[in-house]
């Protein structure tokens, strides 16, 4: 059984962007509220992506009954919220939300670590990890020290693979 996860908007541009999509929907039952919908806008690649997506229920519609987290932005909080009330994995990439997000008790995952998985799963290969970690520097819209980490666990890995 595959585990439930929600999203923001911003990991969710970001796995457009850096073609993930795929294999989000291989590991995740993916839920998508509202707020992050409207915040995709209308004719771009990621919303027309998300909305296929919708279209077909390859990724859910949901809304948390309440709202405990009451900061940030609308598409952040609202996936904050269905996280905290079903107990989900939350796929955010804005730090301020991912650490109240934490703080409260909510599973977390960047795209970041997520890429670094697929890498450690051979599911990528070091060179498409590097590049697509690289990307996401480029773009400014990560953590640096996100960005750093996973370069030093992807070389880790490298290293290792190496030695064998």
């Amino acid at each position: 059984m595959r585990a439930g996860a929600t999203f923001d908007s911003s990991f969710w541009v970001h796995s457009v962007y850096l073609e993930l999509v795929d294999y989000l929907l291989v590991d995740f039952d993916l839920f998508c509220t509202a707020a992050v919908e409207r915040e995709m806008g209308g004719r771009n690649p990621t919303s027309l992506r998300l909305r296929s997506l919708l279209a077909n229920k390859s990724i859910q519609r949901a809304t948390a009954r309440s709202q405990k987290i009451k900061l940030y932005g609308d598409g952040e909080r609202a996936a904050i919220n269905l996280a905290l009330e079903r107990e989900l994995l939350l796929l955010i990439d804005d730090w301020r939300p991912y650490e109240a997000a934490r703080s409260a008790g909510v599973t977390v995952l960047n795209s970041a670590v997520y890429i670094v998985g697929l890498c450690q799963q051979h599911r990528i290969q070091f060179a498409q990890a590097v590049e697509a970690i690289s990307k996401l520097a480029k773009r400014g819209t990560l953590t640096p020290g996100w960005i750093q980490s996973a370069l030093k666990v992807i070389a880790n890995i490298r290293k290792e693979e190496a030695n064998l």
